[in-house]
């Protein structure tokens, strides 16, 4: 018996939408899932996570591309987008931050590195938080991020 043939692109959404604005990965894959009706193709996967770094790793094992969604907290105005790609761009301190709802990205990146579970290009775009407090519901300032930000991703995975 075979096994089953992955998408050689995955798309990642971290988050917790218990959390407000931590919920903003979620939220764009969602969005994207709505925007993306055409990947039946089986071209891309679209993953909504906690954040637990060995999920983290078991959905990108394997994979050419993926490109992992997240809040981000780097200081910058909520509802800013970041970009880094992984081998690439240095890792932001932001991503060395444990979040909400799990260990930091980093920690995933670096098991996943030991272990040789990296995808051949892992694009991280994070979103800069306004309000983590307990309730559902991006802020304005984030809300109005994600259709920029879906477009931003939709070039990048068309690039």
């Amino acid at each position: 018996m075979t096994a089953p043939a992955v998408a050689p692109l995955v798309i990642i959404g971290i988050g917790n939408a218990m959390r407000r604005d931590d919920g903003v990965g979620l939220a764009a894959i969602a969005h994207l899932e709505d925007t993306e009706s055409n990947s039946a193709d089986g071209a891309v996967e679209f993953r909504a996570l906690d954040g637990e770094p060995t999920r983290l790793i078991e959905a990108w094992r394997g994979r050419r591309r993926a490109v992992v969604i997240d809040a981000a907290r780097a200081g910058a105005t909520a509802g800013a987008i970041h970009r880094v790609e992984v081998g690439v761009d240095p890792l932001p301190d932001w991503a060395n931050i444990a979040s909400s709802h799990s260990a930091g990205l980093a920690e995933a990146i670096a098991l996943a590195r030991a272990v040789d579970a990296l995808p051949d290009q892992l694009i991280v775009f994070g979103v800069e938080p306004g309000d983590l407090s307990m309730g559902e519901g991006l802020s304005a300032e984030v809300e109005s991020a994600v259709p920029p930000l879906v477009q931003r991703i939709l070039d990048e995975v068309a690039a």
